[in-house]
């Protein structure tokens, strides 16, 4: 039986597409990532685990439903350190499990749906090529000169929060997508009771992680100062 030329093209094409993205150069080191504003009073060099990785495998990787705690998918739990250093080869990105699969196009991809754009690919890189250490900086996110969502809860909650609690099936039913859902969230006093890992309280970040005192800070000024957008 003969195909037809728009099957036998469709074919041909995704026979050189998938060949083209098995075959990822990862030999070829990415760009480095953007360094942090003059108020980070780390070093601008370092990729810092807890700053900069951390967020972006909890956003693309560590869902619920896939390498949380409480899914862990493949027996792989990616939501803190100790899960995610069992996939990485320090100071050797390009033979680390964690960087290959970000490029794989078979079923094994991660994250699934959404790949991750470079920039996040490049903050895995360099962090693997620093030796992949459990480091963090906490001068980062902690001005609170003019406390406000937009300026100072919206980046941490983005960071942190959204890859859970956004989407049209946020965990636990609870969204913080937009300012008005993290002011409720925080007049139901769930919010500060979550950050604080306080008793009765789910604690956020997952993975046992918990953001700097000054971010917490943050967040008790903002809703002392009554929640300013």
């Amino acid at each position: 039986m003969k195909l037809s030329s728009l099957k036998a093209l469709t074919i041909i094409l995704a026979l050189i597409i998938t060949s083209c993205h098995h075959n990822a150069d990862l030999s070829v080191a990415p760009p480095r990532p953007i360094p942090p504003g003059p108020e980070f009073l780390c070093s601008h060099d370092t990729i810092y685990f807890r700053n900069s990785v951390l967020p972006v495998i909890l956003t693309g990787c560590a869902r619920v439903g896939c390498h949380d705690e409480a899914s862990h998918k493949s027996n792989k739990i990616l939501d803190n350190y100790a899960g995610i250093i069992k996939l990485v080869t320090p100071f050797d990105p390009q033979n680390s499990v964690l960087y290959k699969v970000l490029f794989s196009y078979s079923e094994g991809r991660m994250p699934p749906g959404t790949p991750f754009n470079l920039s996040q690919k490049s903050i895995i890189y360099w962090w693997i090529a620093q030796g992949a250490y459990n480091n963090r900086c906490d001068s980062a996110g902690c001005d609170s000169s003019n406390v406000t969502y937009t300026a100072s809860i919206s980046p941490i909650v983005a960071n942190w929060c959204l890859g859970c609690h956004g989407g049209s099936s946020p965990a636990y039913s609870i969204s913080l997508e937009t300012y008005s859902d993290v002011v409720a969230c925080a007049n139901s006093n769930r919010l500060m009771g979550a950050l604080r890992h306080q008793t009765g309280f789910y604690p956020m970040p997952k993975g046992g992680e918990s953001l700097s005192p000054c971010e917490i800070n943050l967040f008790q000024d903002w809703i002392n100062l009554g929640k300013p957008q």
